[in-house]
Order: structure tokens, then C-alpha cells, then sequence
């Protein structure tokens, strides 16, 4: 089970109970999760060296457990997941290198190293994208299994099971006249639309209000992001679209993106490949143990509590 923004009852009572006795500031103790109940969420887990997304699963509830730690206090929270033992599966993935590009002095990889049924979509989108005249950059794909967790980085991240490729962040939301791309918020909500330039004329030309981020200092000295916009006209097509028609998923940026987090949360970047995945069905560990030995994956340092987390249930 997980606790997120909707969420009604008397388990997300005793949440926002648990929250104000830390001293934190969950809004009304209704038993509704809203946005007050979130970000004191989040900024618990910041402090805690979470993963910041505002949710409320078997991590985050032990963490919170700890915390209030007095014998006076009975708000513990039971959100393990039930322990089973996964059996290793038959022949394993390999693991691919795949071409990406550098962009002048921008940073990234030429290669990106992904496990073989992610690798054979990642390179049929590379292809369709040089075929536009675009480029792909790379931050990485593979995370190896001693990666540690933290406010940004997910114990359940999909690169921890070869399925997510990031792209180099400084090739977005720095400068729009000169980024190979333009990172454009679809709507209101916390995603993007990916654009990326090409010289292929016969690629119309579009007109993109383009964001872009500025980093101050506040009057103690700490970093914010402030993020801006600018109307750029230039020849592009639909990054995102075209790896979605790949199979590849984007994220949404974090909450605390846009009230000043930093640039890390902005997550326009991160891309996943979500095919064969079975929501309520699919778990963590049994993505892990097609590419690794039972053996290995029980190294793995987020192993017990992220085995058997299911996707779309308590896996993102």
C-alpha cells in the first residue's frame, strides 16, 4: 500500500498526526491527503535523505517510524509490503552499449548502456531521430547496484533495471536560442514536451514558449531556481512523442522544481521504457533478476524493501 495526494482515511490521519508531531505542517489532521499533507511529506523525506516524491510507502514509513521513535507515541505507520522470496528467472538479459551524441562543450556520454530489450527500442528511436536530423544526448542509463538512494535518485529507479536512459541535462533549459532542446511545460501539469532542433528543411518551423531556469542566491546564501520563459522559433520536432511511439515514457518534474528546488528536480531529462509492465502485477525484484542473478540481485542494497513493490501500486 501507498499513501499519496488523494487518499483518504484514518491511515493518513494518523500520517498528518505523526507529521505535526515532528513538527511539521500537514494542514488540517482530516484524514484527506492534499497538497499541505504532501509537502510536509516531501520535506520530511528531504531531511531524511529520501527520495522527495511525496509518497508515502514502506521507506518512507519506516523513516517516520523511526523518528517518532517515544514509547508515548503509538503512530506507527504499517506499510511494509508482504515478504516473499522471488525465484530466480531463466536466461538473463545482456547488457547493451548504445550510441548518443555530445553537444559542443555541453557534457554527456557517447554511449549509454542498457539491458537488451530496452536497448533494441533505444536504438530504433536513435535511428528515427538522426533520420529527423536531431541528436540524443546521454547522462547514463545503467545504475549499478551499489548506487545509493537520495532526495533525488529513487530506490525503485527503472535505471536500476536497465529500462531508463537520461539525457544530458545541460542540453535543456539552460539557454533556448542555442540548446539542441526546447523543454516546453504541457499545460499544467509537471511534465514536459521535449523538442528537439533540427537543420532539416523539411521540418516546419514552430514557434515553442521555450523554459529555462536562472539559479540566485537567497539572503542566507542558499540556491533557488527561478524558472522563466522565452518564445523561440526554430525548426523542431516532438522528442517526447516519438519516444513515446517507442515505448519510452517521460516523468514528472517534482513539485519542489517549482517552488525553487533545484534544477535536479526538473526531470525533463529522464526517460523510461514502460512496455510489458503490468500495473498491480509487475514487481520491482522480478525486473532486477531478468538482468542479474538472484546471487547479485540480493546485493543489491535496497533488495529486501524494493522486491516486492508492484508496479503502479508502490513502484511509481
Amino acid at each position: 500500500m501507498i499513501l499519496r495526494e488523494g487518499t483518504k482515511g484514518e491511515l493518513v490521519k494518523k500520517l498528518q498526526e505523526a507529521l505535526a508531531y515532528l513538527g511539521y505542517h500537514p494542514g488540517p489532521l482530516d484524514g484527506h491527503y492534499g497538497q499541505m499533507t504532501e509537502d510536509a511529506v516531501e520535506a520530511f523525506q528531504k531531511k531524511s535523505k529520501l527520495y522527495a516524491d511525496g509518497l508515502v510507502g514502506p521507506s518512507t514509513a519506516a523513516a517516520l517510524n523511526a523518528a517518532l521513535g517515544s514509547p508515548k507515541m503509538e503512530l506507527h505507520l504499517d506499510l511494509e509490503p508482504p515478504h516473499e522470496e522471488l525465484l530466480e528467472g531463466g536466461t538473463k538479459l545482456k547488457w547493451v552499449k548504445c550510441p548518443a551524441d555530445k553537444f559542443a562543450n555541453r557534457g554527456g556520454f557517447t554511449r549509454v548502456t542498457l539491458r537488451s530489450d530496452t536497448a533494441k527500442a533505444y536504438n530504433e528511436l536513435y535511428e528515427a531521430v538522426h533520420a529527423l536530423g536531431g541528436i540524443m544526448t546521454s547522462a547514463g542509463g545503467r545504475r549499478g547496484l551499489a548506487g545509493k538512494a537520495s532526495p533525488s535518485r529513487s530506490k525503485k529507479s527503472m535505471h536500476y533495471v536497465g529500462r531508463a536512459f537520461d539525457m544530458a541535462l545541460p542540453t535543456g533549459m539552460q539557454n533556448p536560442s542555442t540548446d539542441p532542446y526546447l523543454i516546453q511545460r504541457d499545460g499544467n501539469s509537471r511534465k514536459w514536451i521535449v523538442w528537439a532542433k533540427t537543420d532539416d528543411l523539411d521540418v516546419p518551423e514552430r514557434t515553442i514558449e521555450a523554459c529555462y531556469v536562472v539559479t540566485k542566491r537567497n539572503s542566507k546564501g542558499k540556491k533557488y531556481t527561478i524558472l522563466k520563459t522565452k518564445e523561440i522559433t526554430a525548426r523542431v520536432f516532438n522528442f517526447t512523442k516519438l519516444a513515446k511511439d517507442h515505448g519510452f515514457e517521460n516523468i514528472s518534474a517534482r513539485r519542489s522544481f517549482f517552488r525553487g528546488g533545484a534544477y535536479g528536480g526538473a526531470e525533463w531529462w529522464h526517460f523510461q521504457w514502460e512496455e510489458g509492465l503490468e500495473p498491480n502485477k509487475t514487481t520491482f525484484g522480478e525486473e532486477l533478476l531478468k538482468a542479474y542473478t538472484l546471487e547479485k540481485a540480493k546485493k543489491f542494497v535496497y533488495w529486501g524493501e524494493a522486491k516486492n513493490c508492484k508496479w503502479k501500486v508502490n513502484w511509481f
